[in-house]
């Protein structure tokens, strides 16, 4: 059970994370606020610009405006509601690849071209589109799958597998930071064990835990188990969050897991995920099996009630 309430918490976003998430450069982010009085930033205790989840959805509709041919005085002053309103007959004619499966194989396609300005702006725009957790769900995650099987197939070179890592966890971090807070519980302590080294679920998890209401402490990859246990203590989590691919070998995975275990605090719950971690053969009140979104989601729920 969860010590306290979680603290209530307005996400905000420093002016370079909004340029990024919206694509409108820092300078038109400026001048509008002078000229039209939109957006309105509040001021953190340094002076820095903060925007706020309404104004950057806003101002991706107004992004997505000037794209269709709109201009700044027409758009930067309408509301939300307005926006949609005007944007709805445009979305009515958009291509069917603004849908999540449709927008993957856009994805996709920017990746074998190499196209690493399209592969930004069209994840920028699924996030504004879908919103942060819809993005993991509908879009990022089917989207690592599908480049998985391509390179498997040989349909993508590692090069195309690399531009991937590189502009996705880009992204995700870009949101984290908005998102991520320290004083929400449960502290979970995200990880691979030793030879794992792929980095894009830990990536996605971290942002999905922080969107569920618990706070991330992304260890990284590739980590030997005694590492795991003496960062678990150092940072008090409740939770060690542990990312198993289908090419881990099961009885190294078993007895690494079984190690950690009896290693942590009791108090300690491990939970895992990835295709590999229906291979575990342990079966221990606190090993919470979490190889979908719903059941990760689940898991952050039951510890929290």
């Amino acid at each position: 059970m969860a010590d306290s309430e979680p603290a209530q918490y307005s996400p905000g976003y420093s002016i370079r994370v909004a340029s990024r998430l919206t694509g409108l450069s820092a300078d038109t982010l400026r001048m509008w606020e002078r000229r039209y009085g939109f957006p309105r930033p509040e001021r953190n205790a340094s002076r820095v610009r903060v925007y706020s989840k309404d104004d950057v959805e806003r101002l991706s509709l107004i992004a997505r405006a000037l794209k269709n041919g709109y201009r700044a005085g027409e758009v930067v002053p309408c509301d939300t509601p307005a926006l949609r309103q005007m944007l709805s007959e445009v979305v009515v004619e958009e291509s069917p690849e603004r849908a999540p499966d449709g927008l993957v194989a856009a994805l996709l396609d920017c990746i074998r071209h190499d196209n690493a300005d399209g592969l930004r702006a069209e994840l920028r725009q699924a996030v504004a589109t879908h919103g942060a957790k819809r993005f993991i769900t509908d879009v990022a995650s089917p989207l690592v799958q599908a480049v998985g099987t391509d390179w498997a197939q040989g349909r993508l070179a590692i090069h195309h597998e690399h531009l991937l890592t590189e502009t996705l966890t880009t992204q995700l971090r870009l949101l984290l930071s908005a998102y991520e807070v320290s004083s929400r519980r449960p502290f979970v302590l995200l990880a691979t064990l030793p030879g794992e080294l792929h980095s894009l679920g830990l990536e996605m998890a971290a942002l999905f835990v922080a969107l569920s209401n618990a706070t991330p402490r992304l260890l990284g990859v590739d980590t030997p188990v005694d590492q795991i246990e003496e960062a678990a203590r150092a940072l008090h989590v409740n939770v060690v969050a542990l990312s198993i691919s289908s090419g881990a070998d099961p009885e190294t995975a078993n007895a690494q897991v079984s190690l950690l275990l009896q290693r942590l605090p009791t108090r300690v719950q491990i939970w895992v995920g990835g295709q590999g971690s229906s291979s575990l053969r342990i079966d221990s009140q606190r090993l919470v099996r979490t190889r979908t979104w719903s059941q990760l989601e689940s898991a952050v729920a039951a510890w929290s009630e």
